[in-house]
């Protein structure tokens, strides 16, 4: 999906054996159209054959409860296609999932490599 010229790049991505890997590029994922932007993107992802994906929480520092909800639509629409996983949860967000009970709704990883050798398992 191309951007326009002055949206805003929100996550990057990228192919690894084919995993797409997904690294936002936003510390927060607190309003609604950028969130609804963000997974419309990532949709678009799943839809253009996409159906393998990890997404890194790494620089993520708290998002809203909006974008768990989007969230839990990606996962239950790839488990139905494919897989989601996510890697590198900062404390915050395993606090929020923990919370929520949703740990086990999820595939969480330590970091990107041990997720990636979860795709080939």
């Amino acid at each position: 999906m191309e951007l326009a010229e002055g949206e805003k790049h929100y996550f990057e991505w990228h192919d690894v054996g084919g995993v797409a890997v997904v690294r936002f590029l936003t510390r927060f994922l607190r309003e609604e159209r950028e969130i609804r932007e963000i997974f419309d993107e990532l949709d678009a992802l799943v839809t253009s054959g996409r159906n393998k994906m990890l997404i890194d929480f790494s620089v993520i520092e708290a998002f809203a409860s909006f974008a768990i909800g989007k969230l839990l639509r990606l996962n239950e629409r790839l488990r139905l296609e494919g897989r989601l996983a996510l890697c590198s949860l900062t404390p915050n967000i395993e606090e929020i999932l923990d919370l929520m009970n949703l740990r086990r709704s999820f595939h969480l990883y330590p970091d990107e490599r041990s997720a990636l050798e979860s795709f080939v398992e």
